[in-house]
């Protein structure tokens, strides 16, 4: 593989890209970064904080100049996006013609997207990183914003908000989201969502009751409760079950000993998984 020449100068001040939620500290991260995104690229990225940034901070001037002109044009829409990111990523043989290439395809082949599909997809791309505050607000950034007859992409950002409720255990809140989502669009993987919620905030006496007084539920409850049978046995046939049921039939024995090795080597497996996954994230 040949060197490839860089250009400009790192810098200790970070320009925030909003569109990723990621900081970049040279022009060379700002291209990669570009090209890693660029379906999530609209006319946010157009902005003059960005220009004087290329031009003080990485000292490029030339190619900052260029971006303000393009900054200035009339034109309007993603075309002007295109020639902005293109503008960025033909200053360096960083990116590769066949990464520019593909870029710039995605940017033109972009150009119908709603901005709201594309703001849906930026709060996904936030939960899978682990934005989860971000994300709830970019969602319902997008539910103020949308047109009140939409309902196809309001069911959606209602069914991921519920999602990210849920993952943190709230889900009373998950299951309104759900609720939302469903009346909506009428489909029944949300609807299934949305009484699994309930399922999981109600007392068990309290969701017989709201399944008695709700007929309609009953065929999803039932479908329901056949999953969580099922995630069940899965749970009690997993390698975690099978160790806790180990450890407690040593104690029941009185054997101690075992019993101590046996705890100290989970404790250090822990660690180690724990080492493993921090330097991963």
């Amino acid at each position: 593989m040949g060197l490839i020449e860089t250009i400009g100068k790192r810098t200790s001040n970070p320009y925030r890209l909003a569109a990723i939620d990621r900081e970049v500290y040279s022009p060379e991260e700002l291209m990669y970064s570009l090209v890693q995104s660029a379906q999530f690229l609209d006319e946010e990225i157009l902005d003059e904080k960005l220009t004087e940034w290329i031009r003080t901070e990485c000292g490029l001037p030339e190619l900052a100049d260029n971006l303000d002109r393009i900054l200035r044009s009339a034109e309007k829409g993603r075309n002007r996006v295109e020639q902005f990111v293109m503008a960025i990523l033909g200053a360096s043989d960083y990116v590769t013609p066949e990464q520019r290439r593909q870029t710039s395809e995605i940017l033109r082949t972009g150009e119908g997207m709603q901005q709201f599909e594309m703001r849906l997809a930026r709060a996904d791309y936030m939960v899978e990183n682990g934005h989860f505050a971000q994300a709830l607000l970019e969602y319902q950034r997008v539910l103020d914003a949308l047109p009140e007859p939409e309902r196809t992409m309001r069911a959606r950002a209602e069914h991921s908000r519920g999602l990210v409720y849920a993952y943190f255990f709230h889900f009373d809140m998950a299951a309104e989201c759900f609720q939302r989502a469903y009346s909506l669009k009428n489909e029944d993987a949300f609807y299934l969502d949305y009484l699994a919620a309930v399922r999981m905030y109600l007392p068990d006496k309290d969701y017989v009751a709201f399944v008695a007084g709700h007929p309609e539920a009953y065929a999803a409850s039932l479908k329901l409760e056949s999953i969580m049978d099922e995630a069940a046995r899965d749970g009690e046939n997993s390698a975690g079950a099978k160790q806790i049921r180990r450890l407690r039939a040593m104690q029941e024995q009185g054997a101690d000993d075992a019993l101590r090795t046996e705890l100290a080597a989970t404790a250090r497996e822990m660690r180690n998984n724990y080492r493993i996954n921090a330097a991963k994230g």
